[in-house]
């Protein structure tokens, strides 16, 4: 008997009921004035203006080296970012955003449907992606990213194409995807660039991690290149400024999740406190990647690894960033299918999502969502060499 091709009615009455109440609340904040919705897409859209206005995006003041007004929002990405936000200066911000979260959404689809046609060929991608849209809206941390229009909503996009670039059979053209993915991510935000690390290990001894390292190092190079023949070195010499001088903003604050704030709050230590234990979670986060990298047979697992350490080499993290682990989870939950560990993997996974929506009130818990996930990836590695005509991705 064939399987059925209509989705579940459980999954779209869940889709339903989550889309709704976040384009509810969506609308609610987005009616505050000023607009409380898509709060990062805009400082990223005034940092476009300036750009196609021949201004520079960043704070003359912060450029000349004083450190940032606390709970005042300014732009800190890297040149290219506004470079390629002056492509929109026009746009409305309201339009923006509907089309900012709907291209965010539409890579977590497409990233899905490529995890589906790589670890369960057998199925339609269509009953892989139906069910990863409808329960996106209770996955609170690309919400959030949604809700903000932060750059975070590519991500799972972006680390899944790096994911299937390296876990690939022979002859794919996924790795020239995932290095291009890496380098556009760790060009918008600095963080993921700690997986160029893991790509430089693991290259040493895997000829497919290797292209994708390559072509990351390539885009890279070209993209910065293309950046300084547009608008100058001297862009690039005003972001330094900005970096060095935003390095002086307080770390201890309960909305950064990163280690050290958190661990500074739960102690009632201090700023200098949060500070200095950054520098050794840093080198551990940057240890551990090469030493999975190395060790850890299973590139999915490995990859975990290093992913969920990305989130940790700078000293703040958002509660947005771990929805770059998601495409992780997914292809935990296709790998353990028809498998032993099938149930015990997605209930991993389903736990990682319910504590992921307890964290907004215990921001802590975030990493434990993290945990989960890593423990499912752990898990399906059995059932990716179980179940029948799947083996496991090195």
């Amino acid at each position: 008997m064939p399987p059925p091709t209509r989705p579940n009615p459980v999954w779209i009455v869940l889709g339903v009921v989550g889309w709704g109440g976040l384009l509810w609340l969506g609308s609610q904040m987005f009616a505050t004035n000023p607009p409380t919705a898509g709060f990062d897409l805009e400082l990223l859209l005034r940092a476009g203006r300036d750009v196609a206005a021949g201004r520079s995006p960043y704070d003359p003041t912060m450029v000349a080296g004083a450190a940032p007004v606390a709970e005042r929002l300014f732009y800190s990405y890297p040149p290219v970012v506004a470079q390629f936000m002056a492509i929109f200066a026009a746009v409305p911000s309201g339009v923006m955003l509907v089309g900012w979260d709907a291209a965010g959404i539409a890579g977590l689809a497409v990233v899905g449907g490529l995890l589906a046609r790589r670890f369960a060929p057998d199925l339609r991608p269509s009953r892989i992606v139906v069910p990863i849209v409808c329960v996106a809206p209770i996955c609170f941390p690309f919400a959030v990213g949604l809700l903000f229009g932060n750059l975070d909503v590519f991500f799972p996009l972006l680390y899944g194409l790096l994911l299937l670039g390296v876990a690939v059979r022979p002859g794919s053209r996924a790795p020239i995807a995932g290095g291009l993915a890496l380098a556009i991510a760790a060009l918008s935000k600095l963080h993921p660039a700690s997986l160029g690390l893991w790509l430089a290990v693991r290259a040493v001894r895997s000829p497919v991690v290797r292209r994708s390292f390559v072509v990351a190092v390539v885009t890279g190079v070209a993209l910065v290149g293309i950046s300084v023949l547009i608008g100058g070195v001297s862009m690039w010499s005003e972001y330094i400024a900005v970096v060095r001088a935003g390095s002086g903003a307080d770390l201890v604050d309960p909305r950064n999740a990163g280690p050290a704030a958190q661990i500074a709050l739960l102690t009632g230590a201090g700023e200098a406190f949060a500070r200095t234990l950054q520098i050794p979670i840093t080198l551990l986060a940057l240890a551990a990647t090469v030493v999975v990298a190395w060790s850890r047979r299973d590139a999915v697992e490995s990859l975990a690894w290093a992913a969920a350490a990305s989130l940790v080499i700078l000293p703040v993290t958002w509660f947005h960033y771990p929805a770059a682990m998601i495409p992780f989870a997914i292809a935990a939950v296709l790998r353990a299918r028809g498998s032993a560990v099938a149930t015990q993997v997605s209930g991993l996974v389903a736990g990682a999502l319910v504590v992921s929506v307890v964290a907004i009130a215990a921001l802590p818990l975030i990493w434990v969502a993290v945990g989960l996930v890593i423990a499912a990836v752990r898990a399906s590695a059995t059932g990716a060499t179980d179940a029948p005509g799947r083996s496991r991705a090195v």
